[in-house]
């Protein structure tokens, strides 16, 4: 009796079974904890850590996150837990509690600067706040419309000047100088090239961070408080 063995072999260009038992399931709970506990290490977010994480493949998480956007999307609505309650309006005229909420974004936006790309999207999703803080604007006088278009303003406003500090902040790790220091060099070496900047009497003081954004809100404010549909009365206090 003769015994045949059969031998395995694969032929060129075909694929052997995986092993392996399928790929772990994830869904959105699961890929938020993967996010938040990879940023609680304070490392940068990317696709391929993220599905490390999960035990995944980068494939399988594209379809469901579509992409680093949607961690990052992710990441932002996640900050929101982070965040301080919004200031109390008490004790306040609308004037300086918009100055009190034009730093509390602020603080918010540098430290989760994700949150610039999404802004309100992920701030407030469900409108929330913006309810909240349109109401108090009514309650300071604002008609309904002039207080949701000075919010919006307000909002712009501080995300444009964040987004600037940000890339200040970058520059300078980056041992590049900054616009405005360049400007100082500028002037340093040859004022008759900007007779109007040199008149100015800039000083480092005007680099001051803080201040500028102090400045910027003030000259937002004054520009609201023209506008029709503001109060009359911008002593009163809540």
């Amino acid at each position: 009796m003769s015994i045949t063995k059969t031998t395995s072999f694969m032929q060129a260009g075909t694929r052997a079974k995986s092993r392996r038992g399928r790929n772990p399931s994830i869904d959105v709970e699961k890929i938020e904890n993967a996010v938040r506990e990879i940023g609680q290490q304070g490392t940068e977010i990317s696709m391929k850590e993220v599905a490390d994480h999960l035990g995944v493949n980068v494939t399988t998480l594209y379809r469901h996150v579509g992409g680093i956007d949607g961690l990052r999307r992710i990441r932002a609505s996640l900050s929101r837990g982070d965040l301080e309650a919004l200031p109390s309006p008490t004790g306040h005229t609308w004037q300086s509690w918009m100055r009190v909420l034009a730093d509390y974004y602020r603080r918010a936006l540098l430290q989760h600067p994700d949150l610039l790309d999404f802004v309100q999207a992920a701030l407030d999703p469900d409108f929330v706040n913006l309810e909240q803080e349109a109401n108090i604007l009514v309650q300071f006088g604002f008609d309904p419309r002039a207080a949701l278009m000075a919010h919006s303003f307000l909002i712009t406003t501080i995300t444009g000047y964040v987004q600037q500090e940000l890339q200040t902040i970058e520059e300078a790790r980056a041992g590049y100088a900054p616009y405005y220091a360049r400007l100082f060099q500028n002037l340093d070496s040859h004022p008759e090239r900007l007779p109007t900047l040199s008149a100015v009497n800039l000083s480092q003081k005007d680099l001051d961070r803080d201040l500028n954004f102090k400045a910027l809100v003030s000259y937002a404010i004054g520009g609201i408080g023209v506008q029709k549909g503001a109060p009359k009365d911008d002593k009163k206090k809540l």
